[in-house]
């Protein structure tokens, strides 16, 4: 089943079915009248409520603070990141320069743990067989909820380390779940490993629909997890192994990218929404203006209609409210420096900048994961990515960095090349040093705002390299973690804060 097609009628049984025991001591939302009900009975409504998983995730991602972008990119810092270069007013100035406290929005893990606690309702009942439902039907739901459990987890470890293991739903609040204590991050990485072997187990089941999981979208968290667990965790040479099965099983190759990286992003020509269905989308996060359902962080980079001339409003400059944000200078020089120096044709997409202002001033902007402009005020209807296949080819060039296998690197990194530089062969160089630096400057020319460079400059061991708060307090105790939200402590006096972190 499409869920274009679907997504309408079962989150309105998702809004029916599943509603509130209050348990906000870990700060969830709960949602499972379901099971407290005793609703669990048919297969609609273990479908509705598999459905409801993502719904939550999607709630999750789609806060104006809380989302890939905010977790995943902006503590690049100040090289990356900066105020708004036409009104010097900025957003989340606390994360871009690491000197978040408790207080900031931020810090919230509520709707991870929302979408966590649907999944573990999904995986206490659906094995139910008193419930009539195919195997094929059952396999799936249980599938996509080891796989969106594992994909929490893994945001929550990476972001605070030690987090709350729950393993069961909430349904009472005598639960020890209810008022849980932080479980050692080497427990929760074991559950993420657990879960995502789970998921490939009935990953046949899964289907096609990028907007849930499907059996490629478990490879890539398994091939992402390993890397991390290697790198950043320092798990040993099995993680590679890991990370290798995933990728082998995916299959590195030139056509699993779309031939123009324009076919991902860009709606400019006609304002026609780009497709989740090109090839190249792994994964993705739904908005939809006609289904009320919008949201993203791409309003950031817009500007005001009365600041932009008016032949470029929406053509190219997206219309919004105040332009809170804007690259930083270092990241500015890369991105002319690849487009004028390199032939770089994803700056394009990546970077709108020209003589756009009403008094004729010069703007720069993100041009990523714009909505629908055509009655001018942009409408955040962008569809906004979790995974693309781009990412499985950067992993396999850092795989092979890893295994020292550097001609083998250049191999995966000269398919991201040559669609960028529209050149074969474009790195020669196979030092281990050349190797890296190519790495390093792909992650951040592939991915920028897609929530991807942070956690790649982590495995990489370069982002004090960026970030010159980090690098002077790089043995600060735990300085690449978050602060846990006070909210969450001030519900649950069982949770510490993260050592370092006030």
């Amino acid at each position: 089943m499409r869920i274009e097609s679907s997504i309408k009628g079962w989150f309105a049984v998702v809004a029916v079915s599943v509603s509130a025991v209050s348990c906000d001591m870990l700060d969830i939302t709960q949602d499972n009248k379901l099971s407290v009900s005793n609703m669990w009975k048919t297969a609609e409504q273990v479908e509705g409520s598999t459905y409801g998983i993502y719904s939550e995730l999607r709630s999750n991602f789609v806060q104006s603070q809380i989302n890939v972008f905010y977790w995943g990119e902006l503590r690049v810092g100040e090289y990356m990141w900066g105020p708004s270069s036409l009104f010097n007013v900025w957003v989340g100035r606390e994360v871009i320069q690491n000197t978040m406290t408790a207080n900031i929005t931020s810090c919230g893990w509520s709707g991870l743990y929302s979408a966590i606690d649907q999944a573990n309702a999904v995986l206490k009942y659906a094995p139910d067989t008193a419930i009539p439902m195919t195997d094929a039907k059952r396999n799936w739901a249980m599938g996509q909820a080891y796989f969106a459990r594992a994909y929490a987890y893994f945001w929550a470890a990476r972001l605070w380390g030690d987090v709350p293991l729950n393993l069961r739903p909430i349904e009472s609040v005598d639960q020890p779940e209810t008022y849980p204590v932080r479980a050692p991050k080497a427990d929760v990485y074991a559950r993420i490993g657990s879960d995502i072997e789970s998921a490939l187990a009935l990953s046949d089941a899964l289907g096609s629909d990028k907007y849930l999981a499907t059996k490629t979208a478990v490879l890539m968290l398994k091939a992402e997890y390993c890397l991390w667990m290697y790198s950043a965790q320092k798990g040993g040479d099995a993680y590679l192994d890991g990370a290798e099965d995933a990728l082998e099983a995916i299959g590195i190759s030139p056509s699993l990218l779309c031939d123009d990286y324009g076919q991902i992003f860009d709606r400019m020509a006609d304002n026609a929404k780009p497709s989740k269905n090109s090839k190249e989308v792994v994964f993705a996060l739904y908005n939809d203006q006609t289904e009320s359902k919008t949201g993203g962080y791409s309003w950031y980079f817009a500007f005001p209609e009365a600041y932009v001339a008016k032949g470029y409003q929406g053509n190219p400059v997206p219309i919004y409210e105040t332009q809170w944000l804007d690259y930083g200078e270092g990241f500015l020089a890369k991105l002319r420096d690849s487009r004028d120096n390199r032939g770089d044709t994803r700056v394009k997409y990546n970077l709108g900048e020209g003589d756009y202002g009403a008094d004729g001033g010069r703007l720069t902007f993100c041009r990523k994961f714009l909505g629908d402009m055509s009655a001018g005020k942009m409408v955040l209807d962008a569809d906004l990515i979790y995974y693309r296949a781009a990412l499985a080819v950067m992993m396999d060039a850092e795989l092979k960095y890893y295994r020292k296998d550097y001609g083998g690197a250049l191999k995966s990194l000269n398919i991201i090349a040559k669609r960028a530089y529209g050149k074969d062969d474009y790195y020669t160089d196979a030092s281990q040093e050349a190797v890296l630096e190519a790495l390093v400057d792909e992650y951040f020319l592939e991915f920028p705002a897609e929530g991807v460079i942070w956690w790649a400059l982590i495995r990489l061991d370069k982002i004090w390299d960026y970030n010159d708060y980090l690098a002077a307090n790089r043995n600060n105790t735990n300085i690449l973690l978050w602060p846990i939200s006070k909210s969450a402590r001030d519900k649950n006096s069982n949770l510490t804060q993260t050592e370092g972190w006030y």
